[in-house]
């Protein structure tokens, strides 16, 4: 058994029940390869490896990096790197992963976006999970719920308690199943990106209130806007969907 490092929010799945549903969710295709994000002491690595396509784990920690590469040989193409920044795949791949804790939503951001990536299992805390499945006017909407709607649909899988990990979290956690979704909104994501991002800078404030020098622009600019794209000048952003959003860029 290895000693959890804190620093990079290492908590090891317990739960064998769990770690069969994630590899069955995994489902790869003959053309794809399955990158492994974070595996830590490996309890799931094995069972992706038995899905018959090559595995490429991310492992920061190098003490288990050398373990899994021991464990394993050349049934696993092992990186010690750290999947912030790691260079991704270019060619196409299903990520898997128990995402640490204080990197979760950073990884899961480029991953989803990533052109490679044909589906993201992914554990995570229950909290974030929830955002990345609301819809609008809901407590945990917000920039993440839309950030995911640029590229993905997203069902959660399982959840699991603190028991099934050890050291035991203080959160509850849960599973994300997250596949790419055909562009149903005509404008660049990019640039949708940035109008949510600064649509939710204050999130209790009225949108209008947080646009206003976005780009340059006054209220009376933006708030033209929002009526042209059929949106209530006193409204907030946690009230709008990604179309509301794509209809407002347009306009501006």
């Amino acid at each position: 058994m290895s000693h959890p490092k804190k620093k990079w929010g290492q908590h090891f799945l317990r739960n064998h029940a769990a770690v069969e549903k994630i590899a069955a969710a995994v489902e790869p295709r003959e053309d794809e390869i399955i990158l492994e994000i974070g595996p830590g002491e490996g309890v799931l690595t094995g069972d992706l490896i038995a899905l018959g396509r090559p595995v490429v784990a991310l492992e920061i920690d190098p003490g288990l990096a050398a373990k899994l590469q021991q464990r394993f040989g050349d049934g696993l193409q092992i990186r010690n790197e750290d999947a912030v920044d790691a260079e991704l795949p270019d060619r196409p791949y299903r990520a898997v992963g128990n995402l640490p804790y204080n990197a979760g939503t950073p990884i899961l951001r480029r991953v989803i976006a990533d052109p490679n990536c044909r589906r993201a299992v992914f554990m995570l805390q229950k909290e974030v999970a929830d955002r990345l499945v609301a819809g609008p006017d809901t407590d945990p909407y917000g920039f993440l719920s839309l950030y995911r709607q640029l590229y993905s649909n997203a069902r959660i899988l399982l959840k699991l308690g603190p028991k099934s990990f050890h050291p035991r979290p203080k959160v509850d956690s849960a599973v994300v199943v997250l596949d790419p979704k055909p562009r149903d909104y005509e404008s660049d994501p990019r640039r949708l990106h940035d109008l949510v991002s600064a649509s939710f800078r204050m999130r209790r404030k009225k949108l209008v209130n947080n646009l206003i020098g976005w780009q340059g622009r006054k209220r009376e600019e933006i708030v033209e806007a929002m009526v042209a794209a059929g949106i209530n000048p006193d409204a907030r952003a946690e009230t709008l969907d990604l179309h509301a959003f794509d209809r407002l860029l347009r306009a501006l």
